[in-house]
């Protein structure tokens, strides 16, 4: 029984609920605000009608989509159909027309929506106008309900309405209109007809572009869904879901939950149907689609019952009425009947009966053919069915086979009869028991007949369109034959002439061939004529290029050779001017001049002594100096002088003012740190630190810098020069105190004028001791 139940439940609330996406989109809440702003200012015109009619169908598809309130769509349209009488505009009265038949088939009252779009779809056949027309026959199929002989008419409306789209060459909109016949087919009981239309739609919604195809992977699962083949259903709802979710199609998203909680509430996956019907209702909560919400907590309910225990459902459908109160008398309803299947899983059977009884005064006991009614009877029936309270039982089961027959649902109409045979077997009540047992069979034959017919009906008309197609491919073959013969003829004729004129053709390339090669070959030689006496002046450039390379080379090993030879006069002269001086300032200035001379005129000579002319090589020179100095001022002292030199080469314009810091530096430490013959030692040291900066280091361990020597603010030349010729190094100068004097200097390479030098005979920094 509880079968039974279930089965004529879940028949009902499809034919009640559908969900897809509308045939055109709903309009965003800022386009809504801005015609309504346009609204308050807009002049009486037709414009003045397209706004309102613009709103009235916003608010309509709203309603039937997301069950929003119909607001002032009738008010809207009302004005529109005045406001266009008034100006004599034709368009605008239609649409008005078929508006007000949209809202009154939403108010129940068929007749009139019917004769209003009747009237809508005559005037767009006399005008032509096809694509008005397709509409209006989709608004006429939606006048009837989703029963046997409300399917007919949905199905023929809607059909028509596909066809008026392809002759207006609307193929997204013709794609459409077949997907609501494939669902009108499913609904019908033929899912395997369904599914070639639905594959049908997708190759249409393919062809141009359309990515919105999750609607109809929700149908193709509902098509496999009502063929038991699981797996191909929750493939497709699986597909929904996800291609959804990347649409952000927040609408509907919570429908194809609920279609996936389904699936795997029937594939007994109950811990991932649970979460599909909680976000379901998380998202018709933010949608507040009350209607769906008590609909959807219902499924939840039953599916604790079931899969959990009759206490959590309990508990969880009695927090979700506190959330949401029943606010209508169809709300009322449907809570006291799901109140009523909880208490009759926990056995508690006057409760039951209590909220069964006030399901049907919700519904105030109309005997009228609409899914309320019918389920609720059914509902009642199982109850006293269950309690063995059998004349009851009867009574409203009888009552639901009454409204069965008037929506000729004859699936739902034999299992009623089914049912009252066990009642009268139950109560021995044989004779009526074989009546409705009888009558069980005849509806179940019946029905099977229908289905034999239809498959007779179809394997008819497949029989027929192959003999049509036989008989059109044999006409086909004989005027292929025919004009075959015809064109052999032809053939051999063309065939002739064009076998000459290739030839023609043939020999006239082979000649332009022919002209084109040599012109090309006389191309070529002047080309490589042309080439080789490039080359010749070329190779006379770079013999020149050499020569004047070589004369560059020799002429800059000159300069620096007569500069070193000049320096050297002047060291000479200044050695001859020292021998008449007798003032001590004035010899030991010229003896600082003297190696100051000395140390420029070494570069000069490092230079024109080596083969790169632009860089010195600081190993040799600072030995050269070293040496140099250790022979001119420490001859007779116990002093020496210790080189430790990373080999690199320096740009002159590093290298003379690098040389002068060393002699200056040396020369001081000569002088003053080692007084009275005492014995040590003058460290001189250049490297190259990671950060390519180099570091010169002059140190010494003699008795160091007087206390009250500031070396900030010290005047003398050395310093002075010094200091100098830091900056002009951007170089970073330090001199500090410690068991003699050190000096060092930090400073960068310069616009790449330096150059590490390798010495393959050894490893590391050179030293040397003078």
């Amino acid at each position: 029984m509880k079968r039974l139940v279930a089965l004529c439940i879940c028949w009902l609330l499809t034919q009640a609920i559908a969900f897809g996406e509308p045939l055109y989109p709903m309009l965003g809440r800022r386009a809504v605000d801005s015609l309504q702003r346009a609204l308050l200012h807009r002049q009486v015109d037709t414009q003045r009608v397209n706004i309102l009619l613009a709103l009235s169908a916003d608010l309509i598809t709203r309603h039937e989509e997301l069950d929003e309130p119909l607001g002032n769509a009738y008010t809207y349209s009302q004005q529109a159909d005045h406001l266009s009488v008034s100006l004599q505009f034709t368009a605008g009265q239609i649409r008005s027309q078929c508006a007000l038949g949209r809202l009154a088939r939403l108010a129940g009252d068929r007749q009139q929506a019917e004769t209003l779009l009747q009237g809508v779809l005559a005037y767009y056949i006399r005008q032509g106008n096809r694509a008005q027309q397709a509409v209006t026959c989709y608004f006429l199929g939606q006048l009837y309900d989703r029963t046997p002989a409300g399917l007919v008419k949905k199905v023929m409306y809607y059909e028509r309405s596909m066809e008026l789209f392809r002759q207006a060459g609307q193929t997204d909109k013709q794609a459409y209109m077949l997907k609501n016949v494939a669902d009108m087919h499913a609904a019908q009981g033929n899912p395997a007809r369904a599914e070639q239309e639905l594959f049908a739609v997708l190759r249409l919604y393919r062809s141009i572009g359309y990515s919105q195809l999750q609607y109809t992977y929700d149908l193709l699962s509902s098509a496999y869904h009502v063929q038991s083949r699981y797996d191909k259903a929750l493939k497709y709802e699986l597909m929904t879901v996800d291609l959804a979710v990347q649409q952000k199609d927040s609408l509907y998203l919570g429908s194809f939950y609920y279609n996936l909680g389904i699936l795997y509430d029937e594939l007994q996956q109950w811990t991932k149907a649970v979460p599909c019907y909680q976000k379901s209702l998380l998202f018709f909560s933010q949608l507040k689609n009350r209607s769906m919400l008590q609909f959807i907590a219902y499924q939840l309910t039953s599916s604790l019952i079931t899969h959990q225990s009759p206490a959590s459902a309990l508990r969880f459908y009695q927090n979700f009425l506190r959330q949401y109160p029943p606010a209508s008398r169809s709300e009322r309803y449907g809570a006291c009947m799901t109140l009523g299947d909880c208490y009759l899983a926990l056995k508690q059977y006057p409760l039951a009966e209590t909220y069964y009884q006030k399901m049907m005064a919700a519904h105030s006991g109309e005997l009228a053919p609409d899914e309320p009614t019918i389920s609720g009877y059914m509902k009642v029936g199982t109850f006293y069915s269950t309690v063995k309270q059998y004349d009851k039982a009867r009574r409203y089961l009888n009552r639901a086979l009454g409204l069965l027959k008037q929506v000729g649902y004859k699936r739902g109409t034999a299992s009623v009869y089914l049912q009252l045979f066990r009642l009268d077997s139950a109560q021995q009540n044989y004779q009526a028991a074989i009546v409705h047992y009888q009558t069980y069979k005849a509806l179940s034959d019946s029905i099977f007949n229908e289905k034999k017919s239809q498959q007779i009906a179809q394997l008819d008309a497949q029989y027929q369109t192959r003999q049509q197609e036989q008989d059109i491919a044999l006409l086909t073959r004989k005027n292929q034959l025919q004009q075959a013969s015809i064109q052999s003829k032809d053939l051999q004729r063309n065939s002739i002439i064009a076998g000459c004129v290739l030839l023609l053709l043939l020999l006239s390339l082979s000649y332009n061939r022919y002209r084109l090669k040599q012109r090309t070959n006389q191309l070529l030689e002047a080309k490589q004529l042309e080439i080789s006496q490039k080359n010749q002046v070329l190779e006379k450039l770079l013999v020149e290029k050499e020569h004047l390379i070589a004369e560059k080379e020799w002429m800059l090993k000159e300069i620096h050779h007569r500069v070193k030879n000049n320096l050297q006069i002047i060291s000479s002269m200044l050695s001859a001017q020292a021998d008449y001086l007798d003032d001590p300032s004035a010899l030991l200035a010229i003896e600082n001049s003297r190696n100051k001379i000395y140390a420029i005129g070494l570069i000069h000579q490092k230079l024109y002594q080596s083969e790169n002319r632009s860089l010195v090589n600081m190993t040799e020179f600072i030995d050269e100096i070293a040496r140099y100095l250790a022979e001119a001022l420490a001859a007779d002292s116990s002093v020496s002088i210790v080189t430790d030199v990373t080999p690199v080469g320096l740009d002159v314009s590093l290298a003379v003012p690098l040389g002068l810091i060393i002699n200056e530096a040396v020369t001081n430490a000569l002088k003053y740190a080692f007084p009275q013959q005492r014995k040590g030692q003058i460290r001189l040291e250049l490297h190259v630190n990671e950060n390519q900066t180099y570091q010169l280091s002059v140190s010494d361990d003699g008795v160091g810098l007087p206390t009250d020597f500031d070396v900030l603010n010290s005047n003398t030349l050395g310093l002075t020069m010094i200091r100098g010729l830091a900056r002009q190094l951007n170089g970073r100068l330090t001199i500090r105190q410690d068991s003699g004097t050190h000096l060092q200097l930090h400073f960068p390479q310069r616009r790449a004028t330096s150059h590490t030098l390798v010495d393959e005979s050894a490893t590391g920094s050179h030293e040397a001791v003078y």
